[in-house]
């Protein structure tokens, strides 16, 4: 019965650290660098106002992230969201309408 035990409370703890340390994290620093990236060649603008982690959805680890870009031909100002995942890929979601 205590061999039992002990082998069940070894098996949950193993299994809750494998989940603990199964998925890579991207930084925010990393995150926010990858949604700048996408924005500026989405729209050939320039950041002009640091990028922001929005939200973190936790059973996937992926981000939301805000960057703010100037279009200097246009002369708008547009923020642009981006999931970014755990491999620190931005993928596009919006864009906001230009602003003067």
């Amino acid at each position: 019965m205590i061999l039992i035990r002990i082998f069940l409370l070894t098996l949950f703890v193993s299994s809750i650290s494998q989940i603990a340390i199964a998925k890579p994290k991207c930084s925010d620093i990393n995150a926010i660098q990858a949604s700048n990236k996408l924005a500026e060649k989405l729209t050939g603008g320039k950041v002009f106002k640091e990028g922001e982690v929005l939200k973190v959805n936790l059973p996937s680890y992926t981000k939301e992230v805000a960057s703010y870009i100037y279009v200097k031909p246009d002369g708008l100002y547009y923020s642009i969201f981006t999931l970014v995942n755990t491999k620190c890929v931005a993928r596009f979601i919006k864009r906001t309408n230009g602003k003067y």
